[in-house]
């Protein structure tokens, strides 16, 4: 059924854009409505049933399964929080397609400016042809100065097409890459509070009494306070998330973690969090840095020859001045002997 009404819907979307065109945007702005859609029935859903669940606990006299049920309960609200966030970042996500769409269509608006006034110039270019041989001096000025005014009017109609083209090229590529980023963060972060909420829910869980061969009237429930605190535990880490952001490291300086590790990211130092199952905390993983020695920079040839070139110059100088001091010391031992 759900196929069905999802075909019937499609189908009327492509009826809709057949006349204004863009068909295929159209059907990811109908997809992303859908998905909206979609997500918040699953949330409803997902809230009725943890309601009915507690309402049902309180139907016994079982102290373990009404506590439990209570703070069940109160972690699905922190998840239809969670979940109301990433609806409102589709909700933002599906008005970006929309604004991309809108300046598509000032692009055809303006593209049929221009089929416009290109066809009014050809028309007038066809009157002044054939009025050339039998109309008046004063009709053909009248004509050459519609034709003037047609082909100005075309010049500019061109000019807002280019311009309106380019713009909104420029458009859709900032649209669409602030749009698939924060939807990416949004998704990353409903994952990692997923992660903990329902971590706070399997400690919850685990505080329900395992039955033994203890006769029943004889159990105690003693994990009220133990539940309380894992509820308050995943209540505080999910106010302080906003100052754990994800941030991206850069390749080769920092170990990324496994892929089975809940990740959660320092903005200031780009370093990945951990989360101790022992104490429900998030502290730093430690991090192995890539170390490299410092090595010089490798000469290119054109270097090597200038260097050899000034080396043989110093070394021709270096010669002609012990030349030149060799010949004054000859010539000043030559007249001493002379005056001897």
């Amino acid at each position: 059924m759900d196929k069905a009404t999802r075909a019937i819907r499609r189908s009327g979307v492509r009826l809709k854009s057949i006349n204004s065109g863009h068909t295929d945007l159209a059907l990811v702005i109908s997809g992303i409505r859908d998905m909206r859609i979609g997500l918040k029935s699953f949330q409803n859903a997902q809230t009725a049933v943890s309601q009915d669940m507690m309402v049902w606990s309180h139907t016994d006299e079982n102290r373990a399964i009404q506590d439990v049920m209570e703070q069940i309960n109160e972690l699905h609200i922190f998840w239809a929080d969670s979940q109301k966030n990433f609806l409102d970042q589709l909700k933002s996500f599906k008005h970006d397609f929309e604004m991309i769409l809108e300046g598509e269509r000032q692009v055809d608006a303006a593209r049929g400016k221009l089929a416009q006034a290109e066809q009014r110039e050809y028309k007038i270019k066809k009157e002044l042809k054939k009025a050339v041989k039998k109309a008046s001096v004063e009709e053909l000025n009248s004509l050459e100065t519609k034709l003037t005014d047609a082909e100005r009017a075309k010049d500019l109609a061109q000019f807002d097409a280019v311009e309106k083209m380019q713009e909104n090229e420029a458009c859709k590529l900032i649209r669409l890459k602030e749009g698939l980023s924060k939807l990416s963060e949004s998704y990353l972060e409903m994952a990692h509070k997923m992660a903990i909420i329902f971590e706070a829910q399997r400690e919850v869980t685990q505080a329900i009494p395992d039955v033994h061969t203890t006769a029943l009237h004889e159990m105690k429930y003693t994990g009220g306070g133990a539940t309380k605190r894992a509820v308050q535990k995943a209540k505080d880490r999910l106010d302080r998330y906003h100052s754990f952001k994800y941030k991206l490291v850069a390749h080769g300086t920092v170990e990324p973690p496994p892929p089975y590790t809940p990740g959660y990211f320092a903005s200031e130092a780009g370093m990945p969090y951990e989360h101790d199952l022992a104490s429900n905390d998030v502290r730093l993983r430690p991090a192995r840095v890539m170390s490299m020695e410092p090595q010089a920079p490798p000469l290119d040839d054109e270097t090597v020859l200038r260097d050899q070139r000034e080396y043989l110059r110093v070394q021709r100088d270096r010669e002609r001045a012990a030349r030149r001091y060799s010949s004054e010391d000859e010539e000043q031992q030559r007249l001493g002997a002379h005056k001897l």
